[in-house]
């Protein structure tokens, strides 16, 4: 007797589709749901002819390809977990200490002045009416981020500005978390308990072995490699030890990718590992500060950069496969959405960005602008993206701002021709300030190198997940355990409530 033929589903939803290989199709929907399909099955699900016993269907229907009107409230909820920082107001506030720095490196984007030159800290009054500002935002959970130049040049205003936060964090009823970003090279002893005690979370750069590290940061005098490397195993080793009191942060580290680096990703992970660090966060050259004028020497290509970081990917998944517990940031961050299906908060993976509306980073001067990268191009003259000062602008001025506006439409991602039909799309974010110095804020230019990288690395990591093997060890990249130890959970103050680490 003939088998009788199979219903067909005839209820799927909108889809984008981006072809994986010689026969294979990547398929996503808006809220997170994807599945990787052969040609056969590609063909069927998007002509509405898919078999209902076919063994795919089951799968499609779970991810929301296939709509259910009783499950509607479903998918919106996993939209809503997808892009949760959207709603969520401005959490990130970077405060810029000072402008000086010791280093001079190659790439440096903050346009670093010279050590000596302290006319570009911040006093201790500007810094009060930073934070009252930052403490007028109606979040509850408010990170608080020091940076540079080189943060511990102005360590009074540092100290004063954590414990003022403290202050206002307790009379407002809210949690802060901080973290500093540093070379290292200024610490010492008594600014590493002050670390510890006041639960700093600190991250530092490292761009490889020392000649490579000494070549890219240039430390006068001295060998920033030798001095970075100092105190991170001085941080690794007091760590337990405060770990008893609450302190829960791991040190990270920071690698910027030069034309120097490439070819190059086995000895950074084998650096990384023979210091204690359990996460690399490789980042590609961005066009602000020094960069341009480097670029003929540091620059590289969008294949060039892809073929290093694949060469990374692979060595660290062959790594873990060995027992060897380290990953790659920028994959957790996008693998956070893509097996999570939840928001990691990196503002330049929003379906609109977090310029103002997620952070706001504040010059030594107490002048407010959109994000770092808007400070960035202020240090370079061009104060396109400042939004005020905190002695004469509230935050409400702030978000109301056309600046702002225009920074939402410029990154909403739905609007944007090359992204709002990009299969990547779910996953993905843009950056309109990187665009801007590149000539075009807006509408946002497809294609370019950061696409190109972008793109690239979520097609390396759906390929990766097609491996049972690869797929089991990106999936353990997920969780806190690798920036907060979970063992010192119970002993955690308030000021460790936030969730989530937001990142730049």
């Amino acid at each position: 007797m003939k088998k009788p033929k199979a219903a067909r589903q005839d209820n799927g939803g909108a889809f984008y589709f981006e072809p994986m290989g010689a026969d294979g199709y990547l398929v996503t929907n808006d809220w997170g749901g994807w599945a990787l399909l052969d040609k056969a099955d590609f063909t069927a699900f998007s002509s509405g002819s898919m078999a209902t016993d076919n063994p795919r269907t089951a799968e499609l229907a779970e991810s929301g390809f296939l709509l259910q009107p009783e499950r509607y409230s479903e998918y919106s909820e996993r939209f809503g977990r997808l892009h949760a920082s959207v709603f969520k107001g401005t959490s990130l506030h970077i405060m810029v200490l000072t402008l000086r720095c010791n280093q001079k490196c190659v790439y440096c984007h903050a346009s670093a002045k010279g050590a000596g030159e302290k006319k570009y800290d911040m006093d201790e009054a500007t810094a009060r009416r930073t934070l009252d500002f930052i403490f007028s935002a109606p979040g509850r959970d408010l990170i608080i981020e020091f940076q540079g130049g080189e943060p511990f040049l102005n360590w009074p205003v540092l100290k004063f500005s954590v414990q003022y936060a403290r202050k206002l964090a307790a009379k407002g009823k809210k949690n802060v978390e901080f973290k500093l970003v540093s070379n290292l090279s200024a610490l010492d002893a008594e600014k590493l308990r002050f670390v510890f005690e006041n639960k700093i979370g600190l991250a530092t750069s490292l761009d490889g072995p020392a000649p490579l590290n000494d070549s890219q940061r240039v430390y006068a005098g001295s060998s920033s490699h030798a001095q970075t490397a100092k105190w991170i195993k001085k941080f690794n080793a007091e760590r337990p030890a405060y770990l008893k009191k609450g302190y829960l942060y791991r040190i990270t580290a920071l690698t910027t990718v030069t034309r120097q680096a490439l070819g190059g990703a086995r000895a950074l992970a084998d650096e990384y590992l023979k210091l204690g660090l359990r996460e690399i966060y490789a980042r590609p050259l961005n066009p602000f500060g020094f960069t341009g004028a480097n670029w003929r020497r540091i620059g590289y290509s969008a294949r060039e950069y892809l073929a290093f970081y694949r060469e990374l990917l692979e060595r660290l998944i062959t790594l873990n496969t060995e027992g060897v517990e380290i990953r790659e940031k920028t994959a957790q961050t996008l693998l956070t959405k893509i097996l999570g299906g939840t928001d990691p908060a990196h503002m330049d993976c929003r379906m609109v960005c977090g310029a103002a509306i997620g952070q706001l980073a504040y010059n030594y001067n107490g002048d407010i602008y959109t994000c770092d990268e808007g400070r960035m191009l202020s240090v370079m003259g061009d104060e396109s993206f400042r939004l005020g000062n905190t002695a004469d602008t509230s935050y409400e001025q702030v978000l109301e701002n056309p600046i702002t506006k225009t920074l939402c439409v410029a990154s909403c991602l739905e609007s944007l021709p090359g992204c709002s039909d990009c299969a990547f799309k779910p996953f993905c974010g843009v950056c309109p300030i990187n665009s801007y110095f590149s000539g075009s804020l807006f509408p946002q230019k497809a294609n370019d190198q950061r696409c190109q990288i972008n793109k690239g690395i979520l097609r390396l990591l759906f390929e990766k997940l097609l491996n049972p093997a690869d797929r089991a060890v990106l999936t353990s990249w997920l969780g806190e355990k690798w920036y907060r130890d979970t063992r010192g959970q119970a002993g955690a103050s308030a000021s460790a409530g936030v969730k989530v680490a937001v990142e730049k």
